[in-house]
């Protein structure tokens, strides 16, 4: 049967006692050290994050089937299970003061990207590089919502795939589309990359938006080949990261937020 024993050291001993004293101890793997008497900032948040989990088990304990369900199925979109969905989104809302639960969706799972175009600005253009080569069958996919109006003659919005390709000496670029229309409610489209000859090089994924003011929100960007999704940030948490501003002229801004308001 294992023996418990404890021992409080004057401050500062405990390095006497571990040179000294220890060497005759007969306990095994015992330890010596001080109970903090004050907590760092950063020390006293992660408690704070961790008595969340109580509250947020017992409002999970609370939901009908069919809330669990619209949560697991949100979840399965990104590997997720609908429990830990859960408690990431409601964590972010207890420490942001956003009040309520979230409503579990397909099209977007807790943070997402963000493009706003206002005045004086008319046109974005960001885009998210990548070094590896396509393979086939490849396929790309975007969430998203747009809130925008036509600020000059050619108004659009588009998600465009652009990959090279070498052949007969030449490095040929090639460019699939995912148009966005201009007011659309949450939704996914998704568009195939076509088979061209050729050696397959480097791609890149480009959010053009042009001659238009407002709101783009979107989530779940998708390259996906040889069976796996191969673009950086498919789930929008760090946006301003991944994605390179190319044109994001004055009044213009990009972003990761969580959904509230006007992005639902």
């Amino acid at each position: 049967m294992a023996l418990l024993m404890g021992i409080t050291l004057p401050a500062g001993l405990e390095i006497i006692y571990n040179k000294t004293l220890r060497m005759y101890d007969i306990s095994v793997f015992c330890n010596v050290g001080k109970n903090p008497r004050f907590f760092p900032r950063k020390r006293k948040l992660q408690l704070r994050e961790i008595s969340y989990l109580f509250s947020i088990a017992q409002i999970w304990a609370n939901f009908t089937d069919e809330e669990k369900t619209a949560w697991k199925t949100a979840a399965e979109v990104i590997g997720e299970h609908g429990y830990n969905l859960f408690v990431q989104d409601k964590s972010y809302r207890i420490k942001h003061l956003v009040g309520g639960n979230a409503t579990p969706s397909i099209y977007h799972q807790y943070l997402i990207g963000h493009v706003n175009i206002a005045a004086p600005a008319t046109s974005a253009l960001i885009v998210q590089y990548n070094t590896h080569r396509l393979y086939w069958p490849c396929s790309f996919k975007l969430s998203f919502k747009t809130d925008l109006t036509a600020s000059g003659d050619n108004p659009s919005a588009k998600l465009k795939l652009i990959w090279t390709r070498y052949y007969t000496g030449q490095n040929i670029e090639e460019t699939e589309e995912i148009i966005l229309p201009l007011s659309q409610a949450w939704t996914t489209e998704s568009q195939s990359i076509t088979i061209q000859p050729g050696s397959k090089g480097r791609w890149r994924v480009e959010l053009e938006l042009i001659d238009v003011r407002g709101d783009v929100w979107f989530d779940n960007l998708w390259v996906e080949y040889s069976g796996e999704i191969k673009n950086n940030d498919p789930y929008c948490d760090d946006v301003v990261k991944w994605w390179k501003a190319v044109n994001l002229p004055a009044g213009a801004t990009l972003e990761t937020i969580y959904p509230t308001g006007g992005a639902l």
